[in-house]
C-alpha cells in the first residue's frame, strides 16, 4: 500500500495532537503489537526533528501506539510548540514491525503518510504559557 499524503498545521503556543488508526484494505485496525513508529520532519530553515515511540522524556513529547486497534498517536504539549520558530517542514510518518522483511534484510518498515507541516505563527508571541489556578 503506498503512503497517503496528508497535510496538516500546528498552531505555536498550542497543543498539538494527531491521531490515526492505520487499517486493512477491508477497513479493519491493523494490529500494532510490538510496532514502533517515527514522525521525521526537515524544515525550511534546514533542521531535522525525529519523534519516536521509544520516546520516554514526555515533557517535549508523547508519541503512543495503541496495538490493538492500530492507533497512533501523537502529543505536542504547548511548551514544545511555542518554541517552534519555523515556518514549515516536509514530513514522513514510519511504521516498524518487530518481524523481518525477510532473514538477513532487516525490520519491515513501512511509510504510512507524508506531507507539510505548517506553523501557525502567534499574534502575541508570548513567552509564557497560559496557566490557570483551579
Amino acid at each position: 500500500m503506498a503512503a497517503s499524503k496528508y497535510d496538516f498545521s500546528i498552531e505555536q503556543g498550542s497543543s498539538f495532537k494527531l491521531s490515526l488508526v492505520y487499517k486493512d484494505d477491508n477497513n479493519n485496525p491493523i494490529d500494532l503489537t510490538n510496532w514502533c513508529a517515527r514522525l521525521t520532519w526537515k524544515t525550511n530553515t534546514n533542521t531535522t526533528q525525529t519523534f519516536s515511540t521509544e520516546n520516554i522524556d514526555y515533557s517535549v513529547y508523547k508519541f503512543s501506539i495503541e496495538p490493538l486497534i492500530g492507533k497512533i498517536t501523537l502529543m505536542i504539549p504547548a511548551s514544545t510548540t511555542n518554541s517552534f520558530l519555523f515556518n514549515a517542514a516536509k514530513y514522513d510518518l514510519e511504521l516498524q514491525s518487530d518481524d523481518d522483511l525477510y532473514v538477513g534484510g532487516g525490520k519491515y518498515i513501512i511509510r504510512l503518510i507524508y506531507g507539510t507541516i505548517n506553523i501557525v505563527k502567534r499574534f502575541s508571541q508570548s513567552s509564557s504559557l497560559l496557566e490557570c489556578e483551579p
